[in-house]
């Protein structure tokens, strides 16, 4: 029996080891997550199912064989005329299909003075200075400039632990931004713009028309375009990349666990499209390597994400590039992980030491204030 998706005995649901120093929301102790995913794939699926219909999401892809397939992500979802696509922007409408998250977005956004507390600061232009004088008005951090941060609110993930899971109830009373809304908050001061959320990934050709007209109406002047994504997006990977190789930008990319099973109970899906597109960006980031225009991140769950998790991530990142930078994120209890424990300066340290011993040369700690 299972209350508010806890077991009663406190316990593992399979092997009833004790849950301790975890989140009891999944119910399945990491090492079950991770050597016995098929055991656990009904319970993963009813929590996941659980947390989605709450804010009337889609538990699962749509799959209607007579929708409207949309190819902005690995889902490759096909809603029908009535039916929404698991990250709840489009139904299966010609008029849905065509317009919303392409010339209209589910998005917020205001402006954040620089340095910000972004994933990549610590080797970015605006947080560092690095590519002076070409994609960086100073030669250290840009005081006295912003970042125009665009939040979208949708995502194809469904990460248990979010942190900015209040972005779920979005599509239930949509209010459409338009191109024109976004462009014209640029200003003078205005030195890179962040596509983050959520996710920018199922609204990527709204980014990118943005990122255009941006671009083509401050030509002449430093403005990046940066994004902040979970590696799903796969048509548009080339064209984030050649906005920021271009401009000075970066793409980050969030890696949350190296097991597949481990991630399918965090995430909802395994991880195997989205560590073919990260090595795939790698790649398309070869070509410029300051300011880099990739950097990769992965928050430090615990219990569920520890260092044989980082470790493998490091190591396949380091198999790839081992300069590519490697952000580290101390966790604070949210959405359905709230019962979690803040991250260990323990588990922290382990974690940092195993990237580096993974042959990773940039890697950092971040979020170090959030340490128990």
């Amino acid at each position: 029996m299972l209350i508010r998706g806890k077991s009663i005995s406190g316990g593992c649901l399979l092997c009833g080891d004790a849950l301790d120093n975890i989140s009891s929301r999944i119910g399945i102790c990491p090492s079950c997550v991770r050597n016995r995913p098929d055991e656990c794939r009904d319970r993963i699926e009813q929590v996941h199912t659980e947390s989605r219909e709450m804010y009337g999401l889609p538990a699962r892809p749509a799959a209607n064989p007579d929708g409207t397939e949309c190819k902005l992500c690995f889902h490759r979802c096909k809603p029908g005329m009535n039916h929404k696509g698991y990250c709840g922007v489009r139904h299966g409408s010609k008029s849905s299909m065509q317009t919303d998250g392409r010339s209209r977005g589910l998005v917020s956004f205001y402006h954040d003075p620089l340095p910000t507390n972004c994933v990549a600061d610590w080797v970015c232009a605006g947080g560092t200075g690095a590519g002076y004088p070409d994609y960086a008005n100073d030669c250290g951090p840009e005081v006295g400039f912003y970042n125009l941060a665009v939040f979208f609110e949708a995502c194809n993930l469904n990460c248990l632990y979010c942190l900015n899971w209040s972005f779920k109830t979005a599509h239930l009373a949509p209010r459409w931004s338009s191109i024109e809304s976004v462009e014209n908050s640029v200003n003078d001061c205005t030195s890179c713009i962040c596509f983050f959320g959520g996710d920018p990934g199922p609204q990527l050709p709204y980014a990118v028309r943005i990122s255009n007209a941006v671009r083509k109406k401050n030509s002449g002047r430093i403005l990046r375009i940066c994004w902040e994504t979970n590696g799903t997006s796969t048509s548009g990977l080339k064209e984030m990349f050649k906005l920021s190789m271009q401009s000075g930008g970066c793409v980050k990319i969030g890696l949350q666990a190296w097991n597949p099973g481990t991630h399918r109970a965090l995430c909802g899906f395994d991880n195997s499209k989205i560590l073919e597109n990260f090595a795939r960006a790698a790649e398309l980031a070869s070509k410029r390597s300051s300011p880099p225009a990739l950097v990769a991140s992965t928050p430090l769950i615990p219990g569920y994400v520890d260092e044989d998790e980082v470790y493998g991530l490091a190591s396949f990142i380091a198999r790839i590039n081992p300069d590519i930078p490697y952000a580290l994120l101390a966790f604070a209890p949210q959405f359905q992980m709230d019962d979690s424990p803040t991250t260990s300066t323990a588990q922290a340290y382990a974690c940092l030491n195993a990237a580096k011993h993974a042959g990773l040369t940039r890697v950092r700690l971040g979020n170090e204030h959030l340490l128990s």
